[in-house]
């Protein structure tokens, strides 16, 4: 029975390594990582600008956790499309103390019935 669960847990493993950089592309990089609540700062920022009726290209909102000292911008980008769904891409700055403080990601967000995705 072992021989039959270790492989599968090896597989299961593996394959959600990926899902989980979908989830959080913020983490993984050689500096001090974004905390959990760096991260739902970020997205209540993210999800500020979503929410904006007439969210234009530049737009942007601000976000901290003076908890960490963790800071930046999510910037929205360009409306598009993807598989038929409303999208948006949208810029993040942000500063976290330690090495490499200042980071950069590109996320592209689109709207599900269910509401605003990472695409």
């Amino acid at each position: 029975m072992l021989r039959r669960v270790v492989p599968t847990l090896l597989i299961m493993t593996c394959l959600a390594l990926p899902t989980s950089a979908q989830i959080n592309p913020f983490r993984g990089s050689a500096g001090t990582p974004l905390n959990n609540d760096d991260i739902a700062a970020l997205i209540d920022a993210t999800n500020r600008l979503l929410a904006r009726p007439q969210l234009a290209a530049g737009d942007s909102d601000t976000w901290s956790n003076p908890k960490s000292g963790a800071h930046g911008t999510v910037t929205a980008g360009s409306a598009t499309q993807r598989k038929g769904l409303a999208c948006r891409v949208m810029t993040y700055r942000h500063t976290v103390p330690g090495p490499q403080a200042d980071r950069s990601a590109t996320l592209t967000w689109c709207k599900t019935k269910d509401g605003w995705k990472t695409a």
